[in-house]
């Protein structure tokens, strides 16, 4: 965590200045359900300091683009990355568990850049700003653990998938990879049985994950979970900001689901 005791942070990527809110308290309740979404990790502000980068391998390789439909898991309160990728992508969603969800929103709607109203008609008068506005992000309540992912997914307008999953740190134990392997298979997996469609999308969704290499153990089990079901590649290092590249105790994988998995 950057400062788990901090109620507000001031954070700056990507050129810009961030107040982020914390819950400190959170971070001490009993909760059954976890309480490390609560505050702001360091894989969050590396892999939005990435994502923010011009020449960022993901739009470079043509993984993301301006149309691109981005799914953060466990996006936690802190709201970087879906406040760096509303500027590139066409929507993010970011998701987390419901008790997260109201602060992530809050950080979210005070951090995103500025936008103006639709321009007049021809004669009218410029409208003033609309002041912050998150209106290609949207905040879901998913649990990745006990949720029917692909039902919530369907219930909240996303029958056809994504773009590209990403995930921020979210394997830290052993009993995170089996639900998080599965999860990110079932989101791929709903390009893969609407292939026949007649408006189905024709890029399969692509996995993209950001680690903390804390214990090589958790991290090995969890690469020979996540090959079982995708390919799996380690972006290198030349391709990564500073604080991801080799040596800096963080790596990124993409992940693209087996045929028929």
């Amino acid at each position: 965590m950057i400062d788990p005791k901090a109620e507000f942070l001031e954070l700056s990527v990507g050129g810009r200045d961030y107040t982020i809110e914390q819950s400190p308290g959170a971070l001490q309740s009993a909760r059954k359900e976890g309480t490390t979404g609560a505050a702001v990790w360091q894989s969050s502000v590396r892999a939005a300091e990435w994502l923010a980068q011009s020449d960022n391998i993901l739009f470079a390789k043509g993984l993301l683009d301006s149309n691109s439909t981005v799914l953060e898991l466990g996006s936690g309160v802190a709201g970087l990355v879906p406040c760096v990728l509303s500027q590139r992508v066409g929507s993010i969603v970011a998701t987390d568990q419901q008790h997260l969800t109201k602060l992530a929103r809050r950080n979210i709607e005070d951090n995103i850049i500025p936008v103006r109203a639709r321009p007049p008609k021809k004669g009218g008068r410029k409208p003033p700003s609309t002041g912050r506005t998150a209106e290609n992000v949207e905040i879901l309540a998913l649990d990745w653990e006990e949720d029917d992912v692909q039902k919530q997914l369907a219930a909240n307008s996303l029958p056809k998938g994504v773009d590209v999953v990403l995930a921020c740190d979210c394997i830290y134990n052993y009993a995170l990879i089996e639900p998080f392997v599965r999860t990110c298979a079932e989101i791929c997996r709903l390009r893969q049985q609407l292939r026949d469609e007649p408006e189905a999308v024709d890029r399969p969704t692509v996995c993209v994950v950001i680690q903390q290499l804390r214990q090589v153990e958790v991290f090995e089990q969890w690469l020979e979970t996540a090959m079982k079901s995708f390919r799996v590649w380690r972006i290198p290092s030349d391709a990564l900001t500073e604080g991801l590249r080799e040596g800096s105790g963080f790596a990124i994988h993409v992940c693209i689901l087996h045929e028929h998995t």
